[in-house]
């Protein structure tokens, strides 16, 4: 056994500090190689014998593609945990003889008995924003078997997804001696105001001096001479008359909810901290209003398609939705003007160079099917969105990567996770994610060291006047905190939170 490929000098200085201490949290910017960089750690602890079996837990559309960087880079032997259970009772027998076990958390939750019965020395998490949240199910789990291997490693481009409790979460996997208690991390690096929202982050200078041990960082600028230049564009997009109407009728709505919400809970009310953890009928009409409002953005026919669900099947599609079509708000409104300026931005893209090919991410999958059809006489497309299979997502990029016909790979969020997509060099965010980390992840498919361009370029499409340009601004903002708590070592406020109150003044003050 050995690694049969070349590192990096970075790399190699990663591979190092790895082997070496045994827990670390591998922080390299997204594209960047921390998989080869692992596989190299792993091949030199069974070369040493420190180590006899490697478990790799990784979000299940990347199983296969950690099976074909092992076979890539070493002659070890490899299983992937996959299929029906009774696959997988076989699949466990064959473990016992294998240097790597690759399985996703859920199918590993479905099968600790197996797990129990073989010996795992070294845990690796990969994309480790997967145990982010300290009280989740997922999250529990893996910290605890990850207590029974002395080597540890968390991979991730970017640690902090929304907030820099998250890190937290992720070191006490790594090695929970580092941070210490919770309630003294929170008093020491956040403040907060009566609310329990950070205002203000501190002593960072400190907080890197502890980290400075375990983690090991490459950031894009650190090692920008090696990945391809970036070009950023955002392309504003006009509502056509009778969608800004359709706009702000349901704005005025939602501004009618949020306000009673104020009155209950007060301007600073995060609204994003407490949906998920506190719900409430209140939360879930605001909501459920948001959504319908970024569906307009993207195509009407998303919200249409969404109420006949909801016709079809009450526990399926959206109320409101229905609400929107039955009360005539849409009548007028025959088309989408962000489809119309994306499909023409990408037929600019393809006709420019036929090596040319382009990635699109959207938060619907229903807006997936909708661009492929608009597509269809221009180009072949190949989709890839949660739902479909380990093998499904696989073919997916394969095609992708080598039919030269298929030039446009549709995503949602599923493919942001360490997708490898070097073939592409331009990307669209049809939307925005609320996570300055899954935007990161998303743009980080097509900047990479493999990347076979010399430069690519990143656009975002963004509905002039409309709650997406909150977005926008809200996402950038996260992104300086989230490098200052990791990178740069000075406090930091955060000043684009979604409350009930800013989200109140920026509707009142938009015009479509």
């Amino acid at each position: 056994m050995a690694f049969t490929g070349t590192l990096y000098p970075f790399q190699e200085e990663a591979h190092d500090l790895m082997s070496d201490r045994g827990q670390m949290m591998l922080c390299m910017v997204m594209g960047a190689g921390k998989t080869p960089t692992t596989i190299a750690t792993l091949e030199t602890l069974f070369e040493r014998d420190e180590i006899t079996r490697a478990l790799i837990v990784v979000p299940a559309s990347l199983k296969y593609q950690w099976l074909s960087e092992i076979k890539k880079f070493s002659s070890s032997r490899v299983v992937v945990i996959d299929g029906p259970p009774k696959a997988r009772e076989t699949l466990w027998r064959a473990a016992i003889s294998c240097q790597y076990v690759v399985a996703n958390a859920e199918m590993l939750q479905n099968d600790v008995s197996y797990l129990d019965k073989i010996r795992i020395d070294a845990i690796i998490i990969d994309e480790a924003t997967l145990i982010k949240s300290p009280a989740a199910k997922r999250s529990r789990f893996l910290k605890r078997i990850g207590k029974r291997s002395p080597y540890r490693y968390a991979l991730t481009g970017q640690p902090i997804e929304n907030r820099p409790e998250e890190l937290f979460s992720i070191m006490e996997f790594v090695d929970p001696t580092i941070l210490g208690r919770f309630d003294l991390f929170d008093r020491t690096f956040i403040v907060r105001d009566r609310w329990g929202k950070p205002i203000r982050y501190r002593n960072l200078n400190h907080l890197h001096e502890s980290l400075s041990d375990v983690m090991y960082r490459k950031t894009r600028e650190d090692i920008q001479d090696q990945l391809p230049e970036l070009i950023t564009k955002v392309v504003p997009v006009a509502f056509d008359v009778s969608g800004a109407k359709a706009y702000r009728l349901i704005t005025t709505d939602l501004l009618r909810k949020i306000n009673d919400a104020i009155g209950k809970m007060g301007r600073g009310f995060d609204l994003w901290r407490h949906y998920n953890a506190m719900g409430g009928e209140a939360q879930g009409e605001i909501m459920s209003r948001m959504t319908v409002l970024r569906m307009l953005c993207d195509n009407p026919e998303l919200v249409r398609a969404s109420a006949r669900l909801f016709n079809e099947d009450g526990d399926k599609g959206s109320a409101y939705a229905d609400h929107v079509v039955q009360a005539g708000w849409l009548k007028s409104v025959p088309k989408s003007p962000k489809l119309d300026a994306v499909v023409e931005y990408i037929k600019g893209i393809l006709d420019e160079d036929t090596s040319n090919k382009v990635v699109v991410f959207s938060f619907f999958r229903q807006n997936l099917k909708l661009m492929e059809m608009a597509l269809y006489d221009t180009t072949k497309c190949t989709t890839f969105m949660g739902g479909m299979s380990a093998h499904e997502k696989e073919q997916s990029k394969r095609r992708f990567a080598t039919d030269p016909d298929v030039r446009v790979f549709l995503s949602s969020d599923a493919g942001g996770y360490g997708v490898d997509l070097p073939m592409a060099n331009h990307l669209i965010s049809y939307d925005l994610p609320w996570s300055a980390g899954k935007l990161d992840q998303r743009e980080s498919r097509i900047i990479r060291l493999s990347s076979e361009f010399p430069h690519v370029t990143v656009t975002s499409f963004v509905m002039r006047g409309s709650i997406e340009e909150r977005q926008y601004d809200m996402l950038q903002e996260k992104r300086l905190i989230n490098r200052a708590f990791i990178d740069k070592g000075y406090d930091a406020r955060g000043q684009y939170e979604i409350t009930l109150g800013s989200l109140s003044d920026f509707l009142s003050s938009a015009e479509v």
